[in-house]
């Protein structure tokens, strides 16, 4: 579980650098403070709640969905 919590916060942390949001911006878009959002870098691993805070402020959503769903949603364009 946490190479996968470590590749959410790596991908959303990138989304945000290509987008050109400082980590000043990520702080003032969430409840996350500019230091939080440096030690999610160094660290890599977050709290969910944390994570959903990030997401929020990069325009993005944790979801939930069955393995079995995973290939239908990708093909539907749903996910990605």
């Amino acid at each position: 579980m946490g190479a996968e919590l470590h590749n959410l916060v790596d991908e959303a942390l990138a989304l945000a650098k290509d987008r050109g949001i400082s980590q000043k911006e990520l702080a003032a878009r969430s409840t996350l403070s500019e230091v939080a959002i440096s030690r999610l870098k160094k660290a890599g691993d977050a709290k969910f709640s944390t994570l959903l805070e990030l997401g929020k402020s990069i325009g993005k959503k944790l979801i939930w969905v069955d393995d079995s769903d995973l290939a239908s949603l990708v093909q539907k364009g749903d996910l990605f």
